[in-house]
């Protein structure tokens, strides 16, 4: 976790968190595929209930269960790779592609598997300790995935980036997960209800209302470190770009500077009437038809 920015300098823009959830619904509302690769995970985990579910007797129903159990775990961690690249095609208003974005996370597969460990021990000690210092360590680490798949880091160095990202934003972090816990709660309620009548029916109602939840969720933490991370702010007054990201070319006389993206790319502009992302050099949005400046 090298080259930090300076304590107290604060990386990109302070999160809105209003934004982040209604822009995160419409994304998946616009692009119904980001439900897919969450789908992908419920169709394992269910296969692995209901092998669960069998005799105990039936050995080959126990050794089934075993390998999907593993491979939900296997896939789940891919998975979460997955949305940043996705969610940065969509932004950008290129056409998304679930099988690259897999391909991707596939390659980063044992960044992800490290810093989920790491993040995950610190996370539970903190707990141990006083609470505090637990809701502190999701708050800083929650940009991990993110930062390790937009700015081709490691796991330690996607770490670092998430922290520095996320030290001065604890409060809104915080937040969005307050809205996911609730949402989550609700969601566990009414599976709850149902397995009253039907343990089985309710674990399947369970997941099925789960997953939509759950791709919101990545959704959410990609789209703020998009939106409002690193390379949303020109390195320049008391916002600063964290080492690795490609700052901006020197604007051209007569045309307005555009900031880069993660990973050398144009960072998405979006329309200030509907929202939607435009493309860099338009003049108009193409969902409402504005004019952009």
């Amino acid at each position: 976790m090298t080259n930090q920015p300076a304590v107290g300098v604060r990386v990109g823009r302070p999160i809105d968190v209003g934004d982040v959830l209604s822009k995160s619904v419409d994304l998946i509302r616009r692009y119904p595929a980001l439900l897919i690769p969450q789908a992908i995970v419920l169709v394992i985990s269910l296969a692995a209930d209901l092998t669960g579910s069998a005799p105990l007797g039936l050995l080959s129903f126990g050794l089934l269960n075993l390998v999907l159990l593993i491979a939900s775990l296997i896939v789940g961690i891919i998975i979460t790779g997955t949305y940043p690249t996705v969610i940065q095609e969509a932004l950008q208003g290129r056409p998304i592609s679930i099988s690259e974005g897999f391909r991707q996370a596939s390659a980063k597969f044992w960044s992800l598997v490290v810093a989920g460990i790491v993040v995950g021990i610190l996370v539970i000690i903190g707990f141990i300790a006083i609470i505090v210092p637990g809701i502190i360590f999701i708050t800083w680490y929650a940009y991990t995935v993110p930062a390790i798949m937009l700015e081709n880091k490691g796991a330690l160095e996607g770490m670092s980036a998430s922290k520095a990202f996320g030290r001065d934003k604890k409060l809104s972090t915080f937040l969005i997960f307050l809205v996911f816990i609730v949402v989550s709660i609700i969601v566990s309620a009414i599976g709850g209800g149902i397995s009253i009548f039907s343990p089985l029916a309710g674990r399947i109602v369970g997941s099925i209302l789960s997953m939509p939840v759950d791709a919101w969720f990545a959704v959410v933490i990609t789209y703020t470190y998009i939106a409002y991370g690193p390379s949303s702010t020109p390195p320049s007054g008391p916002e600063i770009l964290v080492p690795g990201v490609i700052p901006p070319p020197p604007p051209i006389p007569g045309q307005p500077a555009q900031p880069m993206g993660p990973a050398g790319t144009y960072a998405a502009r979006f329309c200030v009437n509907c929202g939607a992302p435009i493309q860099p050099d338009a003049k108009f949005c193409d969902n409402c038809g504005r004019p952009v400046g």
